[in-house]
C-alpha cells in the first residue's frame, strides 16, 4: 500500500514539473515573440481560443475594435496576426505565381490531418504543382461559357420544382426558408456535376408536407437530407478542427462532438465513394463510340484515359488517371463550396433587400425591364449578364455580411507586412468583415447601398467576395450567375413577408441558421 502511494506521488510530482516546464516555456516563447502586437493575453493549452471561438462562432470583429488593425492572437500556442486594413493585405492578395502566400496552413496541421484534407484538392493543398493541377480542372469546367450555360437551364429546373411544393404547401406556410435554400442548391449543383438527380427538394418536401408525399425518383443519392447535413458538418469541421488546438478538442464534453464531426465526415466520404462507384459503372457501360455526358465527375474519372473528356487538361507531370481518393477531396469541395455558400448568401440578400425596400423596387424593375414581365420566361446567361444592380445588390450584401469573413495565409520566406519583418511560417488572418466595412475605404459602411458598385466602379477592387490571389474562388462566375438567377425567379414570382429577424453564426462560412418567411405571389407582373 506504501509502495502505491509512493508510486502515484512521484507520478503527481513529474506531472507537475512537466507542466511547469511546459507553462514557462510557453510564456518564455510569448514574451520573446517577434514583433509583439497587441491582442489578448494568451493562457497555455488553449490560448485565446476561448475569445476568438465564442461559442462555437468566430469573433474576430472585436478585436480589431479593441486592439486595432493590426494586431494577434492565439490559440493554442499556434499565434496568428490579424490584419484589417486593405493596404495591409495587398501583398498577400497579390496574383503571384508560386507566391510566397500560396498556402493556408502549415504542412504539419495535425487538425486538418485528422479529417484527411492536408496536402489534397484545392483549399488545403500546400503542394503548388498539385495544386496547380486541380485547379486546371476547376478553371476549366466551372469559368467555361458552356458549363455556366448549362447551369442556367439546371438553375431554373430547380426553382421551377421548388416553386411547385411551395405552391402547393400555400401562402399560410411557414418556410424555413434557409432549409429550403439548403436543398435547391444541393440539387443544382448536383446535377451540374453528374448529370444526376439527388432529389433533395422532393424529399425534404415530403418531410414537410401535411399533404400526400409524393414519388421519389431514382436516384445515384441515397439519403439526401443525411447527405446536406454532413456537407454542413464538413464545412463546419474544416474551422473546428483548424483552429481548435488539440488538447482542446479532446477535453471532456467536447470530445464526443469532436468525434460527431468525425463520423459526420466519414459518412459523407463513405457516400461519395459510391457515387464515385455508380458514375464508374455508367461510363464502363457506354459503348465506347457512344460520347460521355460531359460533367465534372465524369472529367475527375476519365482523364488519363481512352475515355477521356478533358481535351488535354492533364500535363507531363501528372499522366495518370486521377484516384478515387483524389476524386472524392475534388468532388467534395465541389459540393461544399456550391451549397454552403450560395444558399446562405442567398438568405442574407433576401433579410437586406426586405430591410431596404428602396432597393428592392429598384431590382425588381430591372428585372423586369430586361428579362420582362412574364414571370414564366426562360432566360439565358446573356439575360443574366444584363442584370447589373441585381448583381451591386449581391456585391453590396455579401460587403457588409461577408460570407467567408476571415481568410488564412502563411508565407513561405521572410516577408514584409505592416512595417515588420515576419520569419517565414508565420500565420496571417485577414479579416474580410473588418476590411469591407473599414471606414477609409467605404462612406456609411454599415448603410445597405448597392448604387456604391454602380457609381464607383473602384469599388470592385476593394471586395473580396471570392477571395484573391491566386486562389481567388474558381467558382464565382457560377455563383454570381445562381444568385442573379435565384434572385431574379423569386422577386418575379413572390412577395416575401419576414417572421422575425433570421439567426446566424461566423464560423468558416457565415450561416443563417434560421428564417422563416412567407411567400405570396405577386399580384402584378
Amino acid at each position: 500500500m506504501m509502495e502505491a502511494t509512493n508510486f502515484l506521488q512521484e507520478i503527481l510530482k513529474i506531472s507537475l514539473v512537466a507542466l511547469i516546464a511546459y507553462i514557462s516555456y510557453y510564456y518564455y516563447k510569448y514574451f520573446t515573440r517577434e514583433n509583439p502586437l497587441p491582442g489578448p493575453f494568451p493562457f497555455p493549452f488553449i490560448g485565446n481560443t476561448h475569445q476568438v471561438f465564442k461559442n462555437l462562432s468566430f469573433d474576430i470583429s472585436k478585436f480589431q475594435a479593441k486592439y486595432g488593425d493590426l494586431c494577434e492572437f492565439y490559440t493554442g500556442s499556434q499565434r496568428f496576426i490579424l490584419l484589417s486594413n486593405d493596404d495591409l493585405i495587398q501583398k498577400i492578395m497579390k496574383p503571384t505565381v508560386n507566391g510566397p502566400f500560396h498556402n493556408r496552413v502549415n504542412d504539419d496541421d495535425d487538425g486538418l490531418k485528422e479529417i484527411g484534407l492536408l496536402n489534397t484538392g484545392l483549399s488545403f493543398n500546400n503542394n503548388y504543382t498539385d495544386w496547380q493541377y486541380h485547379r486546371k480542372f476547376f478553371t476549366k469546367v466551372i469559368l467555361s461559357p458552356s458549363f455556366i450555360k448549362q447551369s442556367v437551364i439546371a438553375v431554373q429546373d430547380s426553382f421551377l420544382e421548388m416553386e411547385k411544393y411551395w405552391d402547393d404547401l400555400g401562402e399560410d406556410t411557414v418556410f424555413e426558408f434557409n432549409r429550403w435554400m439548403k436543398q435547391y442548391f444541393f440539387d443544382t449543383i448536383f446535377i451540374t456535376t453528374t448529370s444526376n438527380r439527388a432529389c433533395a427538394l422532393v424529399n425534404y418536401y415530403n418531410k414537410v408536407t401535411p399533404n400526400e408525399k409524393l414519388a421519389v425518383p431514382e436516384s445515384i443519392l441515397k439519403e439526401s437530407s443525411t447527405f446536406v447535413e454532413s456537407i454542413d458538418a464538413f464545412v463546419y469541421g474544416v474551422q473546428y478542427f483548424f483552429v481548435l488546438p488539440r488538447i482542446v478538442r479532446n477535453l471532456p464534453g467536447i470530445k464526443g462532438y469532436t468525434q460527431y464531426l468525425k463520423d459526420k465526415i466519414s459518412w459523407l466520404r463513405n457516400n461519395v465513394d459510391n457515387i464515385i462507384k455508380s458514375k464508374r459503372e455508367e461510363i464502363s457501360k457506354t459503348p465506347i463510340d457512344q460520347e460521355l455526358k460531359s460533367d465534372m465527375l465524369t472529367m475527375f474519372l476519365t482523364v488519363n484515359t481512352e475515355r477521356d473528356i478533358t481535351e488535354r487538361i492533364a500535363d507531363d507531370l501528372h499522366d495518370k488517371p486521377m484516384s478515387d481518393k483524389v476524386v472524392q477531396e475534388n468532388f467534395i469541395e465541389v459540393l461544399s463550396a456550391g451549397v454552403d455558400t450560395s444558399s446562405n448568401s442567398m438568405c442574407f440578400l433576401v433579410n437586406f433587400l426586405e430591410n431596404n425596400p428602396k432597393a428592392k423596387q429598384r431590382m425588381i424593375e430591372e428585372i423586369e425591364r430586361v428579362l420582362g414581365k412574364d414571370p414564366n420566361f426562360s432566360f439565358t446567361l446573356e439575360d443574366l449578364l444584363k442584370l447589373e444592380y441585381v448583381e451591386a445588390v449581391i456585391k453590396e450584401a455579401s460587403r457588409i455580411h461577408s460570407i467567408v469573413p476571415l481568410f488564412f495565409k502563411k508565407n513561405s520566406v521572410p516577408e514584409v507586412i505592416g512595417g515588420y519583418k515576419w520569419s517565414k511560417d508565420t500565420y496571417f488572418g485577414l479579416n474580410i468583415c473588418g476590411i469591407h466595412k473599414h471606414k477609409s475605404y467605404w462612406k456609411d459602411p454599415e448603410t445597405f447601398n448597392p448604387d456604391r458598385f454602380m457609381d464607383n466602379p473602384e469599388s470592385k477592387n476593394k471586395i473580396y467576395m471570392f477571395g484573391g490571389s491566386l486562389r481567388k474562388c474558381p467558382g464565382r462566375n457560377l455563383a454570381m450567375m445562381e444568385l442573379k438567377a435565384t434572385l431574379a425567379m423569386l422577386y418575379r414570382k413572390y412577395d416575401i413577408e419576414l417572421l422575425g429577424p433570421l439567426k446566424e453564426h461566423i464560423g468558416i462560412v457565415r450561416c443563417c441558421d434560421e428564417m422563416k418567411i412567407k411567400l405570396r405571389k405577386r399580384k402584378k407582373w
